[in-house]
């Protein structure tokens, strides 16, 4: 099989062999290396245009087995997307595709074909709607039966091979382009810049760009908000400065799209400060922010928790009458939803509605998500059922919502029921959705069950994570199948997944609370080979390990070793260590509902989140007491410290506001300087004087303030 490009050159006798030798050379160029020179281009295509030719019809040959790298007929999905350069007609169904393939055919197939600008309108609208793979075969055919290209169908070629990642391929075109004594103008060109950025090659459509611009090629303001917008997304966010910075030297002005890519690469990275200043840069200059940069801003206070500046932006917005839309509006509601804040929530939520902006399904789950997160299930229910009320599907993000609330709630059958009904409904679970169930089976003590569903996950081609293994293994360990834990750690090293420094704690703490201290330990001395640093928690269980087993002396020089290594000990840290020299308990909890029943209150009543992940937990409690409520002030990793925190520091407050100074130890003048020195980040376990410890702990009372 052998692929024909139809030219028509002028050429003599005398140099035909010469123009067989270029062309062979061209050929080698494109389609023996994975690397392109622009300038290799331009020289052979420069030495072809230099022949002086007499009518000649000639073809350039593609060998069979090179055919499906050139012009292949299927290609693999690729994130990349472009619309058509030259058509706005669209393609909205199957069958309209269909029409529009039949329609180029029958064309084709006509005595005398209707101009190339009917063929290049079935082109572009079938590149406008992403059916690349289609438009590259009609050329195909276009090349076959002999009919020119113009160049409109070499460009509209050109977005569909960038569209599908075959860039190769692109810039075959491109040479195409310049053999037939066209000249590329600027949007095939930026097609191109475009093409090699969304496939993460940006340092190439740099290098392209240098080598167009020294050949006199000219770029507009379009190409340089490609070229920032590729450096923002692949983290090389300075570079992108400094190519704005760089870019009027080329007669080019920056504009807001340019700066709206900056600011949302620095608001994803929380330096909101350097965002903002780039804003004020914009406004000095006269351009003028867009809703896509007050959209970036406004979720760069959320995600630094500046939830005010974020609500006085969407004000400043207003008054300057730029029309927040719904991402606007979402980005605001879910930065509210997980602080916890519903209330406000349901206020922007109410001026979203006011000004004509149609919620969408983020909205609700950012709702379903906020509602969750403050225990309030049954509401975060009542909005997942509504939205199937007022026609609007719940997604798979939706369903995984609900299912996280329900295996918090410990509704684990509910939350199966609901993971089953969502299978029902054609919605395939995500990696996400599973790692609910699983760490929620896990908690539950359903090993059983939630090994199953990582079965499941590998055979549905659903790929299992670093967080998928931690939560079975943290399951797994806590009823103490520590073999069959050891097991699984082996398989996820298997699979490809590679540990994290949270793997490494669950596997830690299971040998320890097992029993098995020395296979513990001997994991905790490899860290370091393995290039994994230990952080606080690490180094808090082999000593809590080290502690229970009665090595007081190997759980202090680890702790000394910590301060060595730039890991300052928490104060979860200091009570493990404290507890095992004294061996005393305090039960703030016993003590405050004593204390209240004495006064007269209501009984306390606590709640507690968790702040952090599933593998990884940081547990907080409230505990309210005749309406105030009261903070543990420390987080912890399992659910009674931080209630114990709640109930001591309640019954201190509640002490002192009563004036009952004496039942308060925490006003002991010996704590008062003890306690400094303990929150003192330059004060070494070195330095910490153990019999002031112990008289200082005569009184236990004091003891949780650390």
């Amino acid at each position: 099989m052998v692929l024909c490009f139809g030219f028509n050159f002028q050429l003599s006798s005398l140099n035909l062999c010469f123009m067989t030798v270029i062309v062979s050379t061209i050929e080698f160029t494109l389609f023996s290396s994975n690397s392109f020179s622009f300038d290799r281009i331009l020289f052979y295509t420069n030495m072809l245009r230099a022949a002086s030719f007499s009518r000649f019809s000639f073809s350039l040959h593609i060998p069979s087995f090179l055919v499906p790298y050139v012009f292949p007929f299927r290609f693999p999905s690729c994130s990349c997307s472009m619309s058509s350069l030259h058509s706005h007609s669209q393609l909205t169904s199957p069958r309209h595709v269909d029409e529009a393939v039949d329609s180029f055919t029958r064309m084709l197939s006509m005595r005398r074909p209707p101009s190339i600008i009917q063929f290049n309108q079935i082109l572009g609208s079938l590149a406008k709607t992403n059916h690349f793979s289609p438009a590259i075969s009609l050329f195909q055919q276009l090349l076959a039966r002999g009919i020119a290209p113009s160049i409109v169908t070499l460009s509209i070629v050109i977005n569909c091979c960038c569209g599908m990642g075959r860039m190769a391929l692109a810039f075959s075109v491109l040479t195409k382009i310049f053999r037939m004594g066209f000249q590329p103008d600027t949007i095939t060109l930026n097609t191109l810049v475009k093409g090699l950025c969304l496939c993460g090659n940006v340092e190439k459509a740099l290098h392209f760009h240098d080598r167009v611009l020294a050949h006199g090629f000219q770029f507009d303001q379009v190409t340089y908000g490609i070229l920032i917008n590729g450096l923002c997304k692949t983290g090389h966010t300075s570079a992108a400065i400094q190519l704005l910075r760089k870019i009027p030297q080329y007669g080019i002005a920056p504009d807001v799209v340019m700066y709206s890519a900056i600011i949302d690469s620095l608001c994803k990275v929380t330096l909101v400060s350097d965002a903002f200043h780039l804003y004020s840069e914009m406004l000095a200059k006269g351009i003028s922010p867009n809703v896509i940069t007050y959209n970036t801003l406004i979720y760069g206070l959320c995600l630094a928790g500046q939830l005010q500046e974020a609500i006085d932006l969407l004000n400043h917005m207003l008054l300057k009458n730029i029309t927040p839309n719904v991402r606007t509006y979402n980005t605001l509601i879910d930065g509210l939803c997980k602080e916890g804040n519903i209330k406000d929530a349901k206020s922007v939520l109410a001026v979203m509605t006011k000004d004509g902006v149609k919620t969408d399904v983020v909205t609700y789950n950012c709702l379903m998500d906020g509602y969750c997160l403050v225990n309030e299930l049954n509401k975060a229910k009542c909005i997942f059922d509504t939205m199937a009320q007022i026609g609007m599907a719940p997604d798979i993000q939706s369903y995984s919502i609900v299912i996280n609330g329900l295996c918090k709630s410990k509704l684990i059958d509910d939350a199966l029921n609901l993971f089953e009904e969502m299978r029902r409904k054609n919605l395939v679970p995500n990696t996400v959705t599973y790692n609910i169930l699983i760490d929620g089976l896990g908690k539950s003590r359903r090993i059983s069950c939630a090994s199953k569903l990582l079965v499941e996950m590998h055979n549905k081609g659903q790929p299992a994570n670093v967080i998928t293994y931690n939560s079975l293994l943290d399951g797994m360990f806590n009823i103490k199948q520590v073999d069959k834990a050891l097991m699984l750690f082996n398989q996820m090293k298997e699979s490809g997944v590679d540990p994290d420094i949270c793997t490494y704690n669950i596997l830690i703490d299971g040998l320890c609370k097992g029993g098995r201290l020395t296979d513990a330990k001997e994991i905790f001395q490899d860290l370091s080979i393995k290039s994994y640093r230990p952080n606080v928690r690490t180094y808090t269980i082999m000593i809590n390990g080290l502690c229970k087993e009665g090595l007081s002396k190997e759980a202090l020089a680890l702790l000394s070793e910590m301060e060595d290594n730039n890991c300052l000990p928490n104060a979860m840290t200091f009570e493990i260590v404290i507890r095992a020299l004294f061996g005393k308990v305090v039960m703030h909890k016993n003590k405050l509902q004593e204390y209240l029943q004495k006064s007269g209150f209501p009984y306390p009543v606590y709640r507690t989140d968790n702040e952090g992940f599933a593998h990884a937990p940081k547990f907080r409690s409230t505990v309210v007491v005749n309406g105030r409520e009261f903070k543990s002030r420390l987080t912890y990793s399992h659910r009674k410290e931080p209630e114990q925190d709640a109930a001591e520091l309640a019954l201190k407050i509640i002490i002192y506001d009563t004036n009952n100074i004496e039942e308060c130890t925490v006003f002991t003048p010996c704590f008062g300087d003890f306690g400094r020195r303990l929150f003192d980040e330059t004060v070494t376990v070195d330095n910490l004087d153990l019999d002031q410890i112990f008289y200082i702990f005569i009184d236990i009372n004091v003891f949780a303030y650390l």
